[in-house]
């Protein structure tokens, strides 16, 4: 086993390769294993993850729920709905969850469907186009951008500042471009704000504006947090698990044949896709007492950082081949989403429009495949599909 220097987990470059075979040898021979070179506790076992997931006295996000040493440890100075605990966690959870209860996100389908079905009409058979750019990324932020009540033409300034907030490491959205786009949301919501003030409509930053008018535990400041962490996870992370589901899809054909044939439901098919994919890489907790975890002594004010990726494929819970991507796999009780308390608010919408959006794409196209680089975002938060060129078969 390397020693602690050399496993970089805080590295983007670390999560931009195969991070599979260090997960795996850790989970057997140090699944509590300190990472000297950041100050944390790497957690790589499923069992530890769900153990701290349900015990968020012993193990607060309050703290920071991004890893120390990583591009966005900052982002604890930072109050929204997964860097708080109860009981304002629980309060401004209620705020939002009635909007994306599974009745509300099924009947949202048929303008998924038709949303979908605009974005493949741009596209003919035999074309090559950047998967990305042409459905996965536009997909997702028009449907939140909708769901909030901000206009979808302004789509492309969305996933601009989205792309700002999670790719601090990577070249393509450089440091300082990324402070002026936050700087630009921020302004870009105020005004928004100052108009559902004066003219309230049915859409949820009304609704919002509404309990901060009336509400002491909700100020501007927590409605302008929610809203920029509604746009980027409600964007980011569907806009990867459909990129990178997609991915593993071409790369595993016989499994896309049995989805596209019927054989096996797409909606196991997606399960799978964020098991194998895993959109976000890690959370992280801090110890807010002594504790043991496994043979290891964690302190008060220790971080602990759990890794979706090593935990979705622990054998002992997914099998001798967790490491295969199995479109059939069933049971499948991935932790893509998280678990307990901070459970993603978002994860019936997301897993609805990977679903819809997988049907239209079989409907339409006989085939697709890849027709250059993948290129992936440099990021130790998200593991990310920034550009996916594809050739889309007749």
């Amino acid at each position: 086993m390397a020693t602690a220097f050399d496993i970089p987990l805080h590295s983007p470059e670390f999560h931009m390769v195969d991070p599979y075979p260090v997960f795996r040898e850790l989970r057997r021979e140090q699944p509590v294993y300190w990472c000297a070179g950041a100050g944390y506790w790497a957690i790589t076992r499923y069992d530890d993850g769900l153990r701290i997931h349900r015990d968020p006295e012993a193990f607060c996000s309050g703290q920071g729920m991004t890893m120390r040493g990583g591009e966005l440890e900052d982002v604890k100075d930072v109050d929204t709905l997964i860097t708080i605990d109860p009981p304002r966690h629980t309060r401004q959870r209620q705020l939002v969850s009635r909007a994306f209860t599974p009745r509300a996100v099924a009947d949202l389908e048929p303008r998924i469907r038709s949303i979908v079905d605009e974005l493949f009409d741009r596209v003919r058979p035999g074309d090559t186009i950047d998967f990305v750019d042409a459905v996965a990324a536009p997909l997702p932020i028009i449907v939140i951008a909708e769901l909030l009540g901000v206009p979808i033409e302004d789509r492309d300034r969305f996933i601009a500042w989205t792309n700002a907030s999670v790719g601090r490491a990577d070249p393509e959205y450089a440091q300082d471009e990324a402070m002026a786009a936050l700087g630009d949301q921020a302004e870009y919501f105020v005004d928004i704000f100052e108009q559902r003030r004066r003219e309230p409509k049915d859409d949820l930053i009304s609704r919002l504006i509404a309990v901060e008018a009336e509400a002491d535990d909700f100020t501007a400041d927590d409605l302008l947090n929610m809203c920029f962490l509604l746009m980027a996870a409600g964007n980011e992370t569907t806009r990867n698990l459909i990129s990178g589901g997609l991915l593993g899809l071409i790369e595993n054909p016989e499994g896309k044949e049995k989805l596209r044939a019927g054989a096996t439901p797409i909606a196991t098919g997606v399960e799978e896709m964020l098991r194998w994919w895993n959109p976000v890489i890690h959370m992280a907790r801090t110890a807010t007492r002594d504790v043991t975890v496994r043979d290891k002594y964690v302190r008060a004010g220790d971080q602990v950082v759990m890794f979706y990726g090593s935990l979705n494929r622990d054998e002992d819970v997914f099998g001798a081949d967790a490491d295969s991507f199995r479109v059939d796999r069933d049971p499948n009780p991935h932790v893509a989403f998280g678990f307990g308390q901070h459970f993603c608010l978002g994860a019936n919408l997301a897993r609805l429009e990977a679903r819809v959006m997988l049907e239209g794409l079989f409907e339409r196209f006989r085939n697709v495949e890849l027709d250059g680089e993948v290129q992936r975002l440099r990021s130790t938060m998200i593991h990310g599909v920034k550009h996916m060129p594809v050739r889309m078969g007749a």
